[in-house]
């Protein structure tokens, strides 16, 4: 029965195929899962599915190559259990919320890889003295490191990965315990809309009938812009937040920005747009792209092509995700760049066609350049060469 097999037999409740329930606790706060916070979720969710989304090949001599038989898994279905984006997405919330990331490679006889098992938990790193790590899998066995796809998240030995909730737990259990207080706030009554002052003794009969033809004139809420009869010993007081309830608003905006922090995304990605603008929007992806996503893509793209490829072959193939889905600016933004870089000949008509998702047509693949351009060099010889102009007496 090979490792595969085995893992398959396995309850569903024991490889859940992206379940990322990690639990935390702050001083005050009860214990919940950090995914509960909508900041924390927002940050998963916006890494591990612009990760997901981009276009995944393999290249030789800088061309697409298709006809190796593992491409179909790499740009495709890694597994018949799921397609790229849900593998990747699975595997960069694992790597974000517990560290590590794992999935396992299936091989053909050849040592062609034909499936990549994602592996939602229960898997130990063991490095013996020479330095040899393999991985022990609960219910499995031991799996050598070639066979197994490892993304780790920060790492101080480069072996296990310590999750980014670890790293943020004081601030998730502030942003818990200001969301536990904000609901006991709401729900305790501290927030009525005002309050029906009688001068004189008042039994709980006489108030329940005094609220009660209250709210069938008004409703509960109160009706906009009502008129309201009060009886001469009444007076109506509206109720507001006090200051100190104001600065709870502060706090719990404040945890958004210190969550986002440690993710390393930008509030305006969680949608606090205080101080956004277009420009801050458009920059905010650039340095998005950059700063956020690009070590986690190299980091998958050196794993691939470590690990996915024969002894044979591995230096002679790259794995590289297509970055310019994230880029893609304005319809009149992106006619400019193309009409640029098929100028200066960087680029073919039918490779412009492909970008929009045109089919190609006939000499599309030529490239082209403007011939009323020219080098420096050429420009000052042409001039010196020239004859002298015709004297005249």
């Amino acid at each position: 029965m090979s490792i595969f097999d085995r893992f398959k037999k396995k309850e569903p409740e024991q490889r859940g195929l992206c379940s990322v329930a990690l639990n935390y606790s702050g001083s005050n706060a009860p214990t919940t899962s950090p995914m509960r916070l909508a900041a924390v979720y927002r940050c998963v969710q916006v890494i591990s599915d612009s990760v997901a989304q981009l276009p995944l090949s393999m290249y030789k001599d800088a061309k697409v190559y298709r006809e190796h038989p593992t491409y179909h898994l790499v740009a495709k279905e890694p597994s018949p259990l799921m397609s790229r984006f849900t593998f990747l997405k699975c595997l960069v919330s694992a790597m974000l919320l517990q560290g590590n990331g794992y999935a396992y490679i299936k091989r053909d006889q050849l040592g062609n890889a034909t499936e990549l098992i994602y592996l939602d938990g229960g898997v130990t790193v063991v490095a013996n003295q020479g330095r040899e790590l393999y991985y022990h899998v609960n219910g499995i066995g031991d799996v050598p490191a070639r066979d197994m796809l490892h993304i780790l998240n920060h790492s101080t030995d480069g072996i296990n990965g310590i999750s980014t909730i670890s790293f943020a737990v004081q601030s998730l259990g502030l942003a818990a315990a200001s969301e536990a207080h904000a609901q006991g706030f709401f729900t305790g009554g501290a927030n009525v809309g005002g309050i029906l002052a009688v001068q004189g003794p008042l039994n709980q009969k006489q108030a329940d009938e005094i609220k009660g033809k209250w709210n069938n004139a008004f409703g509960p809420v109160g009706t906009p812009n009502g008129i309201a009869v009060i009886p001469g010993n009444m007076t109506f007081q509206t109720v507001t937040v006090n200051p100190s309830d104001a600065q709870l608003l502060e706090t719990r905006q404040y945890s958004v920005v210190d969550i986002c922090r440690f993710f390393g995304v930008s509030p305006v990605k969680c949608f606090d747009l205080t101080h956004s603008s277009y420009s801050t929007v458009e920059a905010t992806q650039l340095a998005f792209l950059t700063d956020t996503l690009a070590p986690i893509l190299e980091k998958i793209e050196l794993e691939f092509e470590r690990k996915l490829f024969r002894e044979d072959e591995k230096w002679q193939i790259d794995v590289r995700f297509d970055t310019a889905a994230l880029l893609r600016a304005d319809t009149s933004s992106r006619a400019s760049f193309y009409n640029t870089m098929f100028n200066m000949g960087a680029i073919s008509a039918n490779e412009v066609r492909a970008e929009m998702g045109l089919p190609p047509i006939d000499g599309g693949d030529e490239h082209f350049v403007q011939v009323n351009l020219q080098t420096l060099a050429n420009a000052t010889k042409a001039q010196t060469d020239e004859p002298a102009p015709p004297t005249t007496d």
